[in-house]
Parts: structure tokens; C-alpha cells; sequence
């Protein structure tokens, strides 16, 4: 895990017991207004600004976008002739101002996450990846970024393989089933083993203060045999047809009953809802535009 030590720190980190990767999760100090996620101060803090970074345009589902090393070489072409960055090879892309097809939760102000056609990053490389809420890689040197003020961070890396994975996961992610979509996909590229991947579930809002109507219960209900394990109702639930669901523990059973090992699964203790002095929270604000990052990359040593 990169780092100054003993300087001011923007972030939680991410999977501290392998050095060999580099993951974190914003806090309100390191936040950004809008998306992408492209906050410098924070990647220097963890010595990867010269990364090539990925910014999903997320739209609450569950697809996954592999960064190949085409994408990487384009990424490096492009900013080496001063364009700012490149839409991924593998997807259609399409125009700045679409609108995602469902309404945000807790990233966007329209319905997409708010990345244009072309985004100003300098001479820094970047990867501009439509309607996706997951990519995965196993190149060097790649920082995957996601963006977040409520909904959950999923990080995946395969210290076998040195494959790592990053999504989006918001309740109708979660109910689409987007960390298991991403697992399946890394076992698809990159052969690996459920047996030696380490998951790490970040800060996001938690059941006390996801509160939630009963069409999401249904939803989830109709997904996921177990999802009535992670919603409770109060007696004001009741009054109002409410419900609170965990969607930590949903992403977490969804992990294990994909082949991931639990003791290899860590979920972030944190509500994102109830901390204000920590986190942006979509919900608490009513809205905010301010939105924290969760990234992760194989630094080239």
C-alpha cells in the first residue's frame, strides 16, 4: 500500500496487507463535486497520479468492463498528443448529456454520472468507459475509480492471478447482482480461483438509515431467496409501508454463495448516512453534488 506517511490522509485505505496493491476509499476531505472521481490531491497522497485512470460513466446496473491493454496504449497515445482521454474500445459509447435509464440514487445530478465526451485530465492518461458500473484488470499501473455518496464501494483483487476489480454498488446493483458479475468475469479473463480472492466491502450507507418502499423489498425478493434475512420493518415502518434493508450484508452473502471465502470478505463497519463528519451522504444532504471516490491499482514497482 502506497502512502506519505505522517502527512494528512483524504482516504481509507484498502487491503493494507498487500503492498503489492494500492485501494482506497475517499472521505469528505477528499471529495470532488460531480464525477469523475479525479481528485490529484488524493492520488498523490497514495504515489498513483501517474496512473492510468478508468472513469466508469456508472448508471446503477450491473455490467463490467474489462481494461485491456489496448485500451492502455490508446489512453497513452492520446495524452502523449494532448487529447484528454479516451473512450474504452470494448463499448459503444455514447454522446455526453444521455441520460442513464434509471434515475440516480446517489451519484449523479441527471441521471449519468456527469462524464463528458472529452474530460480535462491534462497530460494524464485516461479511460473513459460508458454505462458501466464495474471494470476489472490485470495490467500494471491502471487505477480503477468509481464514484460514490451512499452507495457502496466493492473492491476484488487476486494476489494468484494479480487481477483486480472495482463496482458501483448501489441497491439496484446490488439487487442486479454487480459484485457477482464482477467476480464471474474476473474468473472468465483472468482464470481465477474464488479460493484466493480477497474482497473488500467499503463505506455506504447501512440499513439503520437505508430506508426504502416495499417495491424494493420486492425487487430484492424476487432476485435473492435470502434478501428477507436483510430487510426489517419498525412499527413506522408499518404505518408507511417502509422497510430497512442492509445491503452490506446482501453484497456480502451474494459474495459467498459466488465461491468467495468469508473470512476473505471485509465490510467497511461505516454509514456513510450517520457519520456527516466523515462521509457525503446523497441521503442525509438531500442531494448533494459532492461525491467521494473508491480506486485501486497494481502500481508498477
Amino acid at each position: 500500500m502506497s502512502g506519505h506517511a505522517g502527512s494528512k490522509k483524504d482516504y481509507l485505505p484498502v487491503f493494507e496487507g498487500f503492498p503489492e496493491v494500492t485501494g482506497f476509499f475517499s472521505l469528505k476531505s477528499g471529495a470532488v463535486e460531480g464525477s469523475p472521481y479525479d481528485n490529484q490531491a488524493v492520488f498523490r497522497q497514495l504515489d498513483v497520479e501517474n496512473a492510468v485512470r478508468v472513469f466508469p460513466k456508472q448508471i446503477h446496473k450491473k455490467h463490467v468492463a474489462m481494461i485491456r491493454q489496448e485500451d492502455v496504449e490508446a489512453a497513452v497515445a492520446a495524452a502523449a498528443s494532448g487529447t484528454s482521454a479516451v473512450k474504452h474500445a470494448g463499448i459503444p459509447f455514447k454522446a455526453s448529456g444521455t441520460s442513464a435509464p434509471d434515475a440516480p440514487e446517489d451519484n449523479s445530478r441527471s441521471g449519468s454520472s456527469g462524464i463528458g465526451d472529452v474530460i480535462e485530465t491534462g497530460t494524464v492518461a485516461s479511460i473513459i468507459v460508458p454505462d458501466t458500473d464495474g471494470t476489472i484488470t490485470n495490467i500494471k499501473n491502471v487505477l480503477l475509480t468509481t464514484v460514490h455518496a451512499d452507495c457502496l464501494a466493492v473492491f476484488c483483487y487476486d494476489p494468484v492471478k494479480e487481477a483486480i476489480g472495482l463496482s458501483h454498488a448501489g441497491w439496484r446493483g446490488t439487487c442486479a447482482g454487480i459484485a457477482v458479475e464482477m467476480i464471474e468475469k474476473m474468473q472468465a479473463e483472468y482464470d481465477c480461483d474464488t479460493n484466493d480472492l480477497q474482497v473488500y466491502i467499503g463505506p455506504g450507507i447501512r440499513r439503520c438509515c437505508f430506508e426504502a418502499g416495499m417495491e424494493v423489498a420486492a425487487a430484492f425478493a424476487e432476485n435473492w431467496a435470502f434478501a428477507h434475512e436483510f430487510i426489517s420493518r419498525t412499527p413506522e415502518d408499518l404505518k408507511n409501508e417502509k422497510c430497512h434493508i442492509d445491503i452490506k450484508g446482501i453484497n456480502r452473502r451474494q459474495l459467498e454463495l459466488a465461491g468467495v471465502q468469508a473470512e476473505q470478505i471485509k465490510v467497511s463497519e461505516h454509514c456513510t448516512c450517520c457519520e456527516p463528519e466523515l462521509f457525503c451522504s446523497y441521503r442525509r444532504e438531500g442531494g448533494t453534488y459532492m461525491r467521494m471516490g473508491g480506486g485501486l491499482c497494481m502500481p508498477a514497482r
